[in-house]
């Protein structure tokens, strides 16, 4: 009896050294970047002076979470050192945490105070998801633009089991264009004319007639002038019949003033209405009352009433959607080139 007690003891002492000697040999849960872990996008070409984030441009694949991505070695195309992106840094507005702009703000200092100034560079990847990120408000007199052939950069993607590095990406913005739709060639940077004119106006007409002969005026026979008068924050919208001679805004009778732009302290006289106004215009990325429906861009409707043939009653109406991307008192002009809406009765 006691030589099986002691056969007992010793089995069970050699199981339990036998699963300990076992459990030293599995290997030890690590952190990884998967082999097949890579950029979906290696070329970045967003146009200069306006905020621009690329998004779901890696793929981690299986690697553990979370990674860390590092800029490395920016240069020019050549290169040379490229001073103007990694040694000059700006103050940016950005929207504070829980303070995102929503379109419903009552003033300018409500809009400014869910903002803050943070430092940047002109091109940054951001540190835990690796979106690439290019910042407006910047000087960007010496920055290389297409159709030069820009810039390279490297990327380090790590995390605490380890690292993998990615070379050769390419950097090639294109020429800052202040506002859209743009009379600006974007391989030059400068205007191709005064105007912006049909078919890239963005005008879009309905039941809008000719004072001259009743007839129904075309999208073609309105200009829009872009002019920057200052460095402050207003926002200025005038009509000009063909010899540019202003023409009263307020014979737009319908428009709704108030809301026609995310703007404050509004001055209607007779020859311009003016908003002070937060920039950019769309200030966030977000479908509002004042936008499109992408909320790519800001949209006004200038809407007057009039009678018709047998006193039938219309709506006339004159839509525009815009953007600017650069801060300032701007001033937009619409020109009928040919002849005056027809604003009176029949």
């Amino acid at each position: 009896m006691r030589y099986l007690y002691l056969l007992i003891c010793f089995g069970v002492a050699g199981l339990l050294l036998l699963i300990s000697s076992c459990k030293k040999d599995f290997p030890e849960d690590r952190d990884s970047i998967d082999p097949l872990a890579t950029f979906t996008r290696t070329f970045y070409d967003p146009t200069l002076g306006r905020n621009t984030v690329f998004s779901d441009n890696f793929n981690g694949a299986n690697s553990s979470q979370p990674l860390e991505f590092t800029m490395l070695n920016l240069r020019r195309y050549n290169g040379d050192p490229a001073p103007e992106l990694t040694d000059s840094i700006y103050p940016i507005w950005v929207w504070k945490d829980g303070g995102a702009y929503t379109g419903k703000e009552t003033s300018l200092a409500e809009i400014e105070n869910k903002r803050k100034i943070e430092n940047h560079r002109v091109f940054e990847i951001r540190q835990h998801s690796g979106q690439l990120v290019t910042w407006s408000g910047m000087d960007l007199s010496h920055i290389r633009s297409q159709p030069d052939s820009g810039y390279k950069f490297d990327v380090k993607v790590s995390n605490s089991g380890g690292l993998n590095y990615y070379y050769n990406l390419r950097f090639m913005p294109r020429k800052a264009i202040p506002y859209a739709p743009s009379n600006y060639n974007p391989e030059t940077g400068m205007t191709t004319g005064p105007a912006v004119s049909y078919p890239t106006n963005g005008i879009s007409l309905s039941n809008v007639q000719r004072l001259k002969d009743g007839l129904g005026m075309q999208e073609s026979e309105v200009d829009v002038y872009f002019t920057k008068k200052g460095t402050g924050n207003s926002l200025t919208f005038k009509f000009l019949d063909s010899a540019f001679a202003p023409i009263n805004p307020r014979l737009f009778n319908t428009t709704d003033w108030p809301g026609l732009v995310h703007g404050f302290d509004m001055k209607l006289t007779d020859t311009a209405v003016v908003y002070q106004v937060a920039y950019p215009i769309p200030l966030g990325p977000i479908p509002t009352k004042y936008t499109n429906a992408a909320a790519t861009r800001a949209a006004v409707t200038f809407s007057y009433y009039r009678k018709g043939t047998a006193g039938f009653g219309y709506v006339c109406a004159l839509v525009f959607n815009y953007a600017i991307y650069e801060k300032g008192d701007w001033e937009i002009a619409f020109q009928f080139r040919n002849s005056s809406p027809k604003f009176s009765n029949d």
